[in-house]
């Protein structure tokens, strides 16, 4: 493996690998996550779990790559700094209406992402310092 790819391309696998199963939870529990998010009508994990599994798809494959392209790993930290700061966004607005588990799954949920975030921030700095 490319050394000073190898941080990146690792976040990368655990972070689509990881994206894809929560994706599968939200689409195979779909109804009971509707009910611990205020009862909110259940194609909205359903349509979460469907993004989710695409998306880690995508990040799994980019994580393959010998050498993964920059301007797509730039995106990637960028979608998930986006989902972190998403998170505490309706955590906070929607505090009172969701169910302590539903709370302590989306924080748990977006805490990985922040260390996904983290280690693919350091990935990227550590290519562009060791390329450049």
């Amino acid at each position: 493996m490319n050394q000073p790819y190898s941080l990146l391309k690792n976040t990368f696998l655990i972070n689509g690998f990881l994206s894809g199963a929560t994706g599968v939870i939200c689409l195979i529990l779909a109804d009971y996550l509707s009910t611990l998010y205020g009862n909110l009508p259940s194609i909205y994990p359903a349509l979460l779990g469907g993004g989710l599994v695409l998306f880690g798809g995508f990040v799994f494959f980019i994580g393959k790559k010998e050498k993964p392209n920059l301007t797509i790993s730039h995106i990637i930290f960028y979608m998930d700094v986006v989902w972190v700061l998403g998170t505490i966004g309706l955590l906070s607005a929607f505090f009172e209406n969701i169910h302590i588990f539903g709370f302590a799954f989306a924080s748990a949920v977006g805490l990985a992402v922040l260390g996904f975030a983290i280690f693919e921030f350091k990935g990227i700095r550590n290519i562009e310092t060791q390329t450049n």
